[in-house]
Protein backbone atom coordinates (compact mmCIF):
# COMPACT_ATOMS: atom_id res chain seq x y z
CA UNK A 1 0.00 0.00 0.00
CA UNK A 2 1.55 3.04 -1.34
CA UNK A 3 2.01 6.45 1.62
CA UNK A 4 1.09 8.39 -1.28
CA UNK A 5 -2.24 10.77 -1.97
CA UNK A 6 -3.95 9.29 -4.88
CA UNK A 7 -3.28 11.28 -8.13
CA UNK A 8 -6.79 12.81 -8.14
CA UNK A 9 -5.33 14.69 -4.45
CA UNK A 10 -1.77 15.71 -6.09
CA UNK A 11 -2.78 19.58 -7.11
CA UNK A 12 -4.96 20.30 -3.82
CA UNK A 13 -3.89 23.60 -1.89
CA UNK A 14 -5.39 24.78 1.20
CA UNK A 15 -6.56 28.02 -0.10
CA UNK A 16 -6.45 31.42 3.10
CA UNK A 17 -9.19 33.78 2.70
CA UNK A 18 -7.66 37.30 1.35
CA UNK A 19 -9.83 40.38 1.97
CA UNK A 20 -10.97 41.77 -1.19
CA UNK A 21 -10.51 45.31 -1.95
CA UNK A 22 -13.99 47.20 -1.39
CA UNK A 23 -15.82 44.64 -0.41
CA UNK A 24 -18.00 44.85 2.92
CA UNK A 25 -20.05 42.04 4.22
CA UNK A 26 -23.82 43.19 4.51
CA UNK A 27 -25.50 44.14 7.55
CA UNK A 28 -28.72 43.03 8.35
CA UNK A 29 -31.44 45.05 8.11
CA UNK A 30 -33.16 46.72 11.70
CA UNK A 31 -36.53 44.55 12.08
CA UNK A 32 -39.44 46.17 14.33
CA UNK A 33 -42.83 45.40 15.59
CA UNK A 34 -45.11 48.54 15.72
CA UNK A 35 -48.01 48.26 18.01
CA UNK A 36 -50.43 50.93 19.54
CA UNK A 37 -47.74 51.06 22.59
CA UNK A 38 -44.73 51.64 20.88
CA UNK A 39 -42.43 49.59 18.90
CA UNK A 40 -40.43 46.83 19.54
CA UNK A 41 -36.98 46.38 17.30
CA UNK A 42 -36.03 42.86 16.70
CA UNK A 43 -32.61 41.33 17.87
CA UNK A 44 -32.79 37.73 18.50
CA UNK A 45 -33.08 34.91 16.44
CA UNK A 46 -36.27 33.60 17.85
CA UNK A 47 -39.25 35.12 20.21
CA UNK A 48 -42.44 33.90 21.38
CA UNK A 49 -45.37 36.65 21.48
CA UNK A 50 -47.70 35.74 24.21
CA UNK A 51 -49.52 37.05 27.48
CA UNK A 52 -47.71 34.21 29.59
CA UNK A 53 -44.14 34.40 31.81
CA UNK A 54 -42.33 32.49 29.37
CA UNK A 55 -43.32 34.85 26.56
CA UNK A 56 -40.40 37.25 25.38
CA UNK A 57 -43.13 39.68 24.49
CA UNK A 58 -45.76 40.18 26.38
CA UNK A 59 -48.73 41.23 25.50
CA UNK A 60 -51.83 42.36 28.22
CA UNK A 61 -54.57 40.70 26.48
CA UNK A 62 -56.88 38.06 27.10
CA UNK A 63 -57.45 37.44 23.81
CA UNK A 64 -54.19 36.73 23.22
CA UNK A 65 -52.48 33.06 24.14
CA UNK A 66 -49.89 32.44 26.91
CA UNK A 67 -48.06 31.07 23.87
CA UNK A 68 -49.41 32.77 20.39
CA UNK A 69 -46.86 32.88 17.86
CA UNK A 70 -43.12 32.33 17.65
CA UNK A 71 -41.19 34.69 15.48
CA UNK A 72 -37.79 32.91 14.13
CA UNK A 73 -34.71 34.53 12.12
CA UNK A 74 -33.78 32.82 8.71
CA UNK A 75 -31.04 34.80 7.35
CA UNK A 76 -32.17 38.50 6.92
CA UNK A 77 -35.99 37.55 7.11
CA UNK A 78 -38.55 36.50 10.04
CA UNK A 79 -41.05 33.94 10.04
CA UNK A 80 -44.11 33.94 12.24
CA UNK A 81 -45.75 30.55 13.17
CA UNK A 82 -48.76 29.84 15.10
CA UNK A 83 -48.40 27.78 18.84
CA UNK A 84 -51.89 26.91 18.56
CA UNK A 85 -52.98 29.40 20.08
CA UNK A 86 -56.88 29.78 20.57
CA UNK A 87 -57.90 32.46 18.44
CA UNK A 88 -55.06 32.11 15.72
CA UNK A 89 -52.79 34.58 13.71
CA UNK A 90 -54.50 36.67 11.34
CA UNK A 91 -51.43 38.15 8.35
CA UNK A 92 -53.19 41.11 6.12
CA UNK A 93 -56.69 40.06 6.97
CA UNK A 94 -56.12 36.28 5.89
CA UNK A 95 -55.76 33.23 8.69
CA UNK A 96 -52.34 31.62 8.83
CA UNK A 97 -50.60 28.97 10.42
CA UNK A 98 -46.87 30.39 9.44
CA UNK A 99 -45.74 32.68 7.07
CA UNK A 100 -42.45 34.76 6.24
CA UNK A 101 -43.25 38.53 6.77
CA UNK A 102 -42.85 41.26 4.17
CA UNK A 103 -42.14 44.80 4.95
CA UNK A 104 -45.77 46.00 6.17
CA UNK A 105 -47.27 43.50 7.13
CA UNK A 106 -50.33 43.61 9.72
CA UNK A 107 -50.70 40.57 12.12
CA UNK A 108 -53.71 40.25 14.32
CA UNK A 109 -52.60 38.01 17.74
CA UNK A 110 -56.44 38.26 19.52
CA UNK A 111 -57.06 41.83 19.68
CA UNK A 112 -53.80 43.07 19.37
CA UNK A 113 -52.70 44.60 15.90
CA UNK A 114 -48.86 44.56 14.72
CA UNK A 115 -46.91 46.06 11.97
CA UNK A 116 -43.80 44.78 10.80
CA UNK A 117 -41.36 46.90 9.41
CA UNK A 118 -38.11 46.00 7.46
CA UNK A 119 -35.19 49.03 7.87
CA UNK A 120 -37.28 51.63 9.87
Amino acid sequence: MSSSPPEEFEDFHTQVAVRVKGFRPVQQRPHMLWSASGRFVLREDEYVLGRGDAASLVFESEEVSRAHAKLVRHDDEYTIEDLGSRNGIMLNGLRVHAAVLRDGDELLLGDVVLTYREGA
